[in-house]
């Protein structure tokens, strides 16, 4: 059996000192023509291949024609939902959702390529990308976090370059990101959750809009994100507990639930009675269907529906937009909330299980939440329901 060639050849050099040889090497490329030859600094044969195998298996030499590639060439298809990268990622355990997809393909389309089409990839710099960076940072409008994820879904496409060798090194790598300024999101209080969620406030604060109070319920008692809440069907829901199996997307529905956090979630009675309630006047009663189904079959209440009907809620219990604004209290809030409530009053691994925090320790991994953490969870559920509920009679 014919022994398969190497993709290079190695042949030395005499040095200045008289019988010592330099091995030097020259790589195909590929039209299977020798390439330049470099130098090994390595003395002996042996030595010389295992260098010139080293850097076949690090990507550092690269083929002219891949060198010479087009940007643009390169770019297209790289955040494609169904192409190599993420898909290799999904298959060794990494979370991507089609609409982080979409919004990677449009960061390439309206910050990247515009600075790098028609440049062969092999000949971007460090220099390069880093006043590309500082102009998006100075001159696009965006805000430095937004500028960041740019930075990276540009980082993710060079390393991805070097590995498949385009590049003989990472010309983004050092690239630094800029400092970010965070919002931090206002909490409600208890006496605004006793207002907001009293057994007469679905008539005097939501006008009877059920949905929309049940919906925001769960939110403030179980944490779960608006897209979870929203794509909650009714085989999910228990007397006891919800089983978050997903997230509602705008524009590709249902899938996973963010970063894997699919999970079980306990419910107060409360939230139970008010799911059984609105169940009996709801139109589409099968297993698939949605909780807080929407104009058509299949299709939620809107995102944005539902927001504008909190902050009317809020208006009503006196909390106006100034003061909303000021406090940034927004839907996600009532997810803040649940959280603070719940902070030194269960396991801080137990509670990130609870409310689908990602988390990469491998003691979070190994963390289980017990029927017992369940209801824990519930009497603290019950707790920051209860003043609601006494209240309500008491009135």
């Amino acid at each position: 059996m014919e022994k398969p060639k190497r993709p290079y050849s190695l042949f030395k050099r005499p040095t200045v000192k008289q019988h010592t040889f330099i091995y030097y090497c020259r790589f195909r490329d590929e039209n299977g023509k020798y390439m330049s030859p470099v130098s090994t600094l390595q003395f002996s044969k042996a030595a010389a291949q295992n260098w010139a195998d080293q850097k076949l298996r690090e990507g550092k030499i690269v083929l002219p024609g891949k060198r010479g590639t087009p940007f643009e060439t390169f770019a297209e298809g790289f955040w494609d939902y169904q192409g190599e990268y993420i898909q290799r990622r999904i298959a060794r355990g990494g979370h991507f959702s089609k609409i982080f997809s979409e919004i990677r393909e449009g960061q390439v389309r309206k910050w990247i390529m515009p600075y790098f089409k028609g440049q062969p990839i092999g000949s971007i710099r460090q220099n390069q990308i880093e006043s590309w960076a500082m102009e998006l940072y100075k001159t696009s409008g965006l805000v430095p976090a937004t500028v960041n994820r740019v930075i990276d879904c540009m980082k993710v496409m060079m390393k991805e370059a070097l590995r498949h060798g385009y590049l003989n090194s990472d010309p983004a790598a050092g690239v630094e990101s800029f400092a970010e300024k965070y919002k931090v999101r206002g909490i409600i209080t208890p006496e605004e959750i006793n207002l907001l969620f009293n057994k007469d406030a679905l008539a005097s604060v939501w006008e009877g809009e059920r949905v929309y109070f049940a919906a925001s319920l769960m939110g403030l008692a179980t944490g779960l994100r608006q897209g979870e809440v929203r794509g909650l069907r009714n085989q999910d829901v228990h007397p006891e507990y919800v089983a978050v199996c997903g997230s509602w997307e705008e524009r590709n529905g249902l899938h996973g639930a963010k970063w894997g956090s699919e999970r079980i979630v306990p419910i107060p009675s409360r939230v139970a009675d008010e799911l059984d309630a609105l169940g009996l006047y709801a139109r589409y009663k099968d297993p698939e269907d949605l909780v807080f189904a929407g104009e058509g079959r299949g299709e939620p209440i809107k995102k944005e529906n539902l927001e504008t009907r909190f902050y009317a809620a809020l208006e009503a219990i006196g909390v106006d937009e100034a003061a909303r604004r000021k406090r940034v209290l927004v839907w996600h809030s009532l997810r803040h909330t649940f959280n603070s409530m719940m902070k030194g009053q269960i396991d801080a691994a137990k509670l990130m299980k609870v409310i689908g925090h990602r988390q990469d320790s491998t003691n979070f991994l190994y963390t289980h939440v017990l029927p017992q953490d369940l209801v824990e969870v519930r009497q603290i559920q019950e707790n920051i329901l209860g003043t609601a509920r006494v209240a309500g009679k008491q009135e």
